[in-house]
């Protein structure tokens, strides 16, 4: 039971008394790095607010994208997640750009996420904007299934003193303090987050070995300089410790393997400053740099050290019936990857990097109702030179509060550290004496991948609004095994594969979301999602077997449905029921295609504010069923862990 409710309840207008007209013209940044109302927005695009969040019960940013129609979100256990859009789901997806306040996340160890070390405050998240699809022609490379954008309150929209704590079945100590005070010309906040969580089980019922220890301290400050614009500094550091387990070849005793329990340890740190100036009405600018410093142990495995800078800039403007935007970026890394007997690194420390430029232009042929949108991105990286990512966009108004929209874009993934000197051996291949070892490819090469869209988003009646979407992504260059091998008779018998880009696979799908409201009492939000993957054979079985799991493990069919009541002032309750379909590859040994099975879950969370100082709430999780497992094993051989039937408490305090 979780006390997320307490942002419904503070001083701000509640959203169920909003109209969906008034829903609709939320803005939106992420699609065209500017302000935009999401009705006019050609894409498909879906903003979680801070009030979903609440409502939704969740403590984890992963948790809280779940009822976002096309999205996937699997928990590996009770600290990994596996969260992708539109497919090529995995503990180590890398098809999805994750941002903060619009600076990059993704860690290119590996291309992705590393969500448990990413524990931000769900307090501090104004709305999660995430965009389903490409939109690799303004972010550039990584953002090819979509985009996640976290964007956090305003400094001086949580002032004073606040505390919660949360306490449960899954979530032991889920301790938050807050401050926020006046400066001169501006404002700031201090916040400390701290959580202490169990682990899950094992399909046999042992203990998961999958606990989770954070601490997170940050600030945020914004500050108004005359003739300069708006200047804000945000600044972080933490330190976490995730459990895992893993089961690995025992070298010295083939063809056993033994189980290994692991603690991962995360530690980092980032400054970022940003200033945004308005000149007048057509007219804006903006610049932005980071320092982001993470260092990463796998118990004695693997460890990463590094650093990276990112200076990013961008100007806007008016030109008869044309609104521009042309901006550049530089990203520098600097890495250090230091390996065990499993991993073996060509060389520990690289320094790598990518420059790179775009333009977007929104053309209004026909003034509020025909826009033509096209943009391109050139990049340049150090490992595959230069990459030429275009979109372009059409939206038609049909009437009001009814749109029409298409679009063909390109995108491109660079490769991570661990495709390019990095060589792992842990998967084990029939009768059980075999180790599959994967080494690096003989040319690497960008993934790419063209996507067609079309989408409709319309508001029928005053109460009600739906936006439907349709697509098809073709991929090429897609990253699989080679088909050359090479032997290694030992008391393993070493079976190498390079890695290869030269994959091709298709993915199509629809995705549905439904918002109806009937009164400020009642609101119910439907989301569905089809999702169809097919691989291009190579006629290699293994190679074909890996890309099978890399591309289709990802559930067919999902659906949720979402209903908030509020029966009087100071109380809410949420209903929400999840149904996720069958992942038909969990793991891939030979002819092993084992699944996990589809589930249906219900969530209920009871809000109740107490007084204008104080609000408790009661969240179930799981209810319908004692555990279920929701991911497999994929590259780092853990066990299948499930995820349990949970409660918690929750209480939250405004202190001044």
């Amino acid at each position: 039971m979780v006390v997320s409710a307490a942002p419904a309840f503070a001083a701000e207008p509640d959203p169920l008394d909003f109209s969906l007209g008034e829903l609709v013209t939320q803005e939106v940044i992420t699609v065209a790095r500017k302000r935009q109302e999401i009705g006019d927005v050609a894409a498909a695009v879906h903003v979680v607010s801070a009030e979903d969040i609440a409502r939704m019960g969740v403590t984890t940013l992963p948790d809280a994208l779940r009822l976002v129609p096309g999205v996937q979100v699997a928990a590996i256990g009770n600290n990994r997640w596996a969260v992708s859009v539109r497919g090529f789901n995995g503990r180590f997806a890398n098809r999805l750009l994750v941002m903060v306040d619009g600076r990059t996340v993704y860690s290119p160890l590996f291309s992705g996420t590393f969500w448990e070390a990413l524990d931000i405050p769900l307090d501090e998240v104004d709305r999660i904007e995430v965009i389903r699809g490409p939109g690799a022609s303004i972010w550039g490379a990584n953002a090819v299934n979509g985009i996640v954008n976290i964007i956090t309150k305003w400094a001086r929209a949580t002032q004073g003193t606040e505390a919660r704590l949360t306490v449960g079945t899954e979530d032991q100590a889920l301790a938050y303090l807050r401050q926020g005070g006046a400066l001169e010309g501006g404002h700031y906040r201090i916040s400390y987050q701290g959580r202490a969580r169990t682990s899950s089980e094992l399909t046999d019922g042992s203990d998961g070995r999958d606990s989770w220890h954070t601490h997170r301290l940050a600030l945020r400050m914004e500050r108004f300089i005359d003739g300069l614009g708006e200047l804000g500094v945000n600044a972080d550091v933490f330190s976490n410790r995730s459990e895992d387990l893993w089961l690995v070849p025992d070298l010295a005793s083939s063809p056993d393997l033994r189980s290994v329990r692991l603690t991962q340890a995360d530690r980092g740190a980032s400054v970022t400053a940003h200033l945004n100036r308005v000149v007048d009405e057509g007219r804006e600018w903006s610049l932005q740099g980071s320092v982001d410093y993470h260092d990463t142990a796998v118990g004695d495995m693997l460890t990463e050290n590094r650093t990276s800078v990112d200076v990013d800039g961008q100007y806007r403007f008016d030109f008869g019936r044309h609104d521009l935007t042309v901006g550049s970026s530089v990203r520098y890394h600097r890495q250090e990857v230091v390996g065990s007997d499993y991993f073996t690194i060509g060389q520990a420390v690289r320094e790598f990097g990518l420059v790179s430029a775009f333009i977007h232009d929104d053309f209004a042929l026909i003034p509020k109702t025909l826009t033509l949108t096209a943009g391109l991105k050139y990049e340049h990286h150090t490992w595959t030179g230069n990459e030429w990512q275009p979109n372009l966009r059409m939206a038609w108004n049909l009437a009001p509060r009814h749109m029409l929209w298409g679009a063909v874009s390109e995108a491109s993934r660079t490769p991570a550290r661990v495709e390019y000197d990095v060589s792992y051996a842990f998967q084990t291949l029939p009768p059980g004496n075999i180790l599959l070892r994967i080494t690096p490819p003989q040319d690497i090469a960008a993934e790419r991948m063209r996507s067609y869209e079309l989408g409709y988003r319309g508001q029928p009646t005053d109460t009600f609004h739906v936006e439907l979407t349709a697509f098809e992504m073709r991929y090429r260059n897609m990253r699989t095994l080679g088909r050359e091998s090479t032997i290694v008779p030992a008391s393993w018998i070493t079976l190498e594969r390079p890695l290869a880009f030269d994959g091709h696979a298709r993915v199509n799908g629809v995705e549905a979301g439904l918002d109806w409201q009937p009164s400020t009492r009642w609101r119910a939000r439907l989301a569905m999602s089809y999702l169809g993957t097919h691989v291009e054979s190579t006629g290699d079985e293994l190679t074909d077997s890996a890309a099978r799991l890399f591309v289709e493990r990802v559930p067919t069919r999902q659906a949720s449905l979402h209903v908030t009541w509020k029966p009087s002032s100071g109380h809410v309750l949420d209903a929400i029921v999840r149904h996720v379909g069958e992942l038909k590859n969990r793991e891939v040994q030979g002819s092993d295609t084992r699944g996990v099975d589809a589930y249906t879950e219900l969530d209920l969370q009871y809000a109740v504010r107490l007084s204008q100082a104080v609000t408790v709430s009661l969240t179930g999780r799981n209810l319908l069923h004692e555990r279920h497992a929701e991911f497999g094993r994929i590259y780092m051989p853990s066990p299948t862990r499930e995820i349990g039937r949970s409660a918690f408490v929750s209480v939250q305090w405004a202190l001044d």
